[in-house]
């Protein structure tokens, strides 16, 4: 069942090509369209110009959407318009298509989507639903050079642009080349057909961050046999997990792959006066410089330049990622010598030998004052409680008596410290006298201890917390955690160039802000400085 509440979430729509994924996604769109919402849908393969006309390719019975660019569209658009046609679409009330299937090359409609993403969210701040179809080549898993910036936009938009009115849809059928920063941010998954393991595994880390890892396992093990049209609706945040076969469209379907000598056309589109719309456009557009037109030998030699500078980049990127592993290498040398150096004083070799570098213990002076006895028998773990209230309390138990943030015990437990199936965990918690609050800070009671079984021993040492820490940061997060730990304190522009990257856009705004709000560094101006529990200094 999709409800208005769900239609207002961040969506991801997955499924094979022919599965239904665009046509439930068209169903969905004509309810907000009907509804009054502003909806904006990126479609880079021509096949959403539809909504204008019935389902049997009546005009009267399409909908008010004004079509930018493509072979059906009302006003033409080229690779230079992405920056003016957003303006516009931000000021406005349109319900509108982008069609970007006639721009020209992908390098083109890459170029149109950096600058319209960039200038839509830096001027959008109404409601606006943001369909983006086939979203894995505006945010893919592995970005080439000239994809990056445009990746970081479209994670920019994803993760942050809700206060900025954005309700995002992403639509793909290979989850698994859609970047996983991008992916993990939906609310709600609407999972239709996958054959390919690498697409299911790609959902399997969706559910890993925001749902039950048993029901996950259910369920992708039925995407492969849902029948065309059919699709699997898991939004924790609302309880609900059920199959949905979705309905019919009211409009013409012109994504619906056509037979043979068939031609998949209505009759004509619903008019909708654009002049106004056109007048605005081409007052927005820069003029092409002359030269440009002229001369052919200056556009070669512009080209070669992107080239080079695209080889400098990469060649950047390669030395940061040199000075990561560098670094990583000696926190990693620095934490097996000290776990030696605790097997060498242990009383008793072989098995105790290897409990020890299995299970990392404090120092004999303070062990009796850092961790609280576990009653005897306690059992592993604890079926009635939530999952992500288990997966919270694991790490509470293994910190006790330290005291951590919901947002840093969220984060090495593998959660996002917000939505419905965190808050359900914490207040689990709560509610059964499991853990302790004061202020902003949280720790477990001696319950609470008893509760979550046998949990893994707290690293002591900063190599050990580092790497514990690392193992659950997205990038760029644990590439600037090493780069800080082998080179102490910097401004942000160094360790921008140590990392061989921009100090700007989505992708490393994301990373600094994650550090921050794990207090895992300190930010004084620009000076960034590794926290103490962290750093060897």
């Amino acid at each position: 069942m999709i409800t208005d509440v769900i239609l207002e979430d961040r969506l991801a729509i997955v499924g094979t090509t022919g599965s239904g994924k665009t046509f439930a996604a068209k169903g969905m769109a004509e309810a907000l369209i009907a509804g009054g919402a502003r909806v904006c849908v990126v479609d880079p393969l021509g096949v959403w110009w539809g909504l204008r006309a019935g389902p049997d390719g009546d005009p009267a019975g399409g909908l008010p959407v004004t079509i930018f660019g493509g072979l059906h569209g009302d006003i033409p658009i080229t690779d230079q318009d992405g920056r003016a046609l957003a303006r516009i679409l931000a000021d406005s009330d349109l319900r509108c298509i982008v069609d970007v299937s006639e721009v020209g090359s992908g390098a083109a409609r890459r170029r149109f989507m950096s600058a319209f993403a960039e200038a839509l969210y830096d001027a959008n701040r109404r409601p606006l639903h943001l369909i983006l179809d086939e979203a894995d080549l505006w945010a893919p898993q592995r970005p080439l050079p000239d994809q990056t910036a445009l990746q970081g936009k479209i994670g920019e938009i994803v993760r942050r642009g809700r206060v900025r009115g954005f309700v995002p849809w992403l639509i793909t059928q290979r989850p698994a080349v859609l970047d996983k920063d991008v992916l993990s941010q939906a609310d709600t998954l609407i999972a239709m057909k996958l054959t390919s393991s690498q697409d299911r595994n790609a959902i399997g880390a969706w559910i890993e961050g925001q749902a039950d890892r048993a029901e996950g396992k259910r369920m992708l093990a039925q995407l492969a046999r849902l029948q065309v049209g059919t699709g699997l609706v898991w939004s924790p945040g609302h309880d609900v997990l059920q199959q949905v076969a979705f309905p019919g469209i009211a409009t013409f379907d012109s994504s619906r792959t056509p037979t043979r000598g068939q031609r998949v056309a209505a009759r004509s589109l619903a008019p909708v006066d654009v002049s106004a719309i056109a007048t605005l456009l081409a007052g927005q557009r820069r003029p092409e410089p002359a030269s440009a037109k002229r001369n052919p030998d200056d556009l070669a030699a512009a080209e070669e330049r992107g080239y080079q500078r695209g080889r400098a980049e990469a060649a950047a990127e390669l030395a940061g990622l040199r000075d990561q592993v560098r670094a990583m290498q000696t926190a990693t040398a620095e934490g097996l010598r000290a776990l030696l150096a605790q097997v060498e004083a242990a009383p008793t070799g072989g098995a105790a030998a290897l409990q020890v570098l299995h299970r990392p213990v404090r120092p004999a002076s303070d062990a009796g004052a850092t961790r609280r006895a576990r009653p005897q028998g306690a059992a592993r773990s604890d079926a009635t409680l939530h999952a992500a209230a288990r997966a919270l309390l694991a790490v509470l138990a293994s910190r006790t008596p330290a005291r951590l943030t919901w947002n840093q015990a969220a984060t090495l437990a593998g959660l996002k410290a917000r939505g419905g199936h965190f808050n359900a965990g914490r207040q689990q918690l709560r509610a059964e006298g499991l853990v302790v609050e004061d202020g902003s800070l949280v720790w477990a009671t001696d319950a609470g201890v008893a509760r979550a079984g046998d949990v893994r021993e707290a690293p002591t040492s900063p190599a050990e917390i580092r790497a514990m820490w690392c193992a659950r940061l997205p990038a760029p997060a644990p590439q600037m955690v090493g780069a800080l730990a082998a080179h102490g304190s910097m401004t942000v522009t160094e360790l921008a160039a140590r990392l061989g990257k921009q100090p700007r856009g989505g992708h490393w705004n994301g990373g600094m802000a994650v550090l921050r709000n794990n207090g895992l560094v300190t930010v004084a101006g620009q000076v960034v400085t590794l926290a103490k529990e962290l750093s060897d200094g």
